[in-house]
């Protein structure tokens, strides 16, 4: 199991920070910056988050590290889309993931909409995901609900953003590009619909009945009665059910992916221990290529390769690894070299006094398992 990430501090002032209310309610949402998936704490020149935040709420310590305004930040988690590093204190990538799953479990198909476009009044259905921003999925995100086989649609009124006070035109242009690059990699689609579903209420459409015919309603009422009788209609929407389900299919998908992540006991480092990290998107990624490893030649990937000839094992590049990607080996304390923990930022490339190390582009065919692998 992976160890916790660190947190960074957020920019709130102290008075700001959330915390639990006197009847035990739930803390309001925030964004928070963990530092296992920041490259700048590990000394890399990014500014991703700070480039597509559209309201200047991202900047940087001396230190390096992101630093969050919360006065400036209006929570449309465009920055979880695009850096592994944000995450919302509310809900998790993995759990926006193991929902839209339940979702599929029960046989529905998944609607997914922004805060921008549910008014007042509007009740939405079971099967409807609201986001803050749409731009808070990346495109790996999107690749494995695409893989998984799951119908997934988008209601939305796309005229809404360019007014969004939350994420405007930024979040649109995010949002499209990780939903085009998705398709792109699966080869299947998302679908588009401008009608956000709403909670079926069989009383009320029972005294209006706009739309369908009033015998049809009172036919629907019954059935509905019959199943909450028999105890069908509770199975059907069973949460603890459909949880069940989803965390035996999640553990086998990630126990197939055979991952390593978390520490390891090691004489070959000053403290005795190596630590490998997997970051949230390339698991995602590796997820979508076991459920569909078609995809893999379709998706581009830069990631650092070695020259055996020049290298002569100083491990200078394992030393500045964010993911331990490149680490001592247990065995005989030898370079050794995962390209699935590989992000290609590059620390490696400086770090190397031999030169040894450069990026090369490929694609994502170098992350699926030998064939001997796959045959045991």
């Amino acid at each position: 199991m992976a160890d916790a990430p660190d947190r960074l501090e957020t920019g709130l002032p102290p008075e700001q920070e959330p915390s639990a209310a006197a009847d035990g309610s739930e803390r309001p949402q925030r964004i928070v910056v963990l530092r296992d998936f920041c490259l700048r704490a590990h000394g890399a020149d990014c500014e991703r988050c700070a480039l597509a935040c559209p309201h200047g709420a991202v900047s940087f310590a001396e230190a390096g590290a992101p630093v969050i305004d919360g006065d400036a930040c209006t929570r449309c988690g465009i920055c979880l889309g695009v850096c592994d590093a944000f995450s919302s204190t509310r809900v998790t990538m993995a759990d926006l993931h193991a929902r839209i799953r339940r979702i599929a479990l029960r046989g529905e198909r998944a609607v997914l909409t922004c805060k921008e476009n549910v008014f007042p009044g509007l009740e939405p259905a079971a099967n409807v995901v609201v986001l803050p921003c749409l731009a808070c999925l990346s495109p790996e995100f999107w690749t494995l609900v695409l893989a998984e086989g799951i119908d997934v649609t988008i209601a939305a009124d796309l005229s809404y953003c360019t007014d969004c006070v939350r994420a405007g035109e930024m979040g649109e242009l995010l949002y499209a590009h990780a939903v085009e690059t998705a398709e792109e990699w699966s080869g299947r689609s998302v679908g588009f619909s401008d009608v956000i579903p709403e909670k079926e209420n069989l009383l009320r459409d029972l005294a209006d009945p706009s739309g369908v015919d009033r015998r049809s309603a009172f036919s629907n009422l019954v059935g509905e009665v019959g199943d909450i009788a028999s105890g069908k209609r509770r199975l059907r929407n069973s949460e603890v059910l459909q949880e069940f389900y989803e965390r035996r299919e999640r553990a086998r998908a990630l126990a197939r992916l055979n991952l390593g992540n978390g520490t390891e006991f090691n004489d070959f480092v000053p403290e005795g221990l190596t630590k490998r990290t997997m970051q949230p998107k390339r698991q995602m990624l590796l997820e979508a290529l076991e459920r569909d490893p078609g995809i893999a030649a379709r998706v581009p990937l830069v990631l650092s390769e070695t020259d055996c000839a020049l290298c002569t094992d100083t491990l200078s590049c394992a030393a500045v690894c964010p993911t331990g990607a490149r680490r001592p080996d247990p065995a005989d304390g030898t370079l050794a070299y995962d390209a699935r923990y590989c992000i290609g930022c590059g620390l490696c490339v400086g770090a190397c006094p031999e030169g040894a190390v450069e990026l090369v582009e490929t694609t994502a065919e170098t992350l699926l398992p030998a064939e001997d692998e796959t045959s045991l």
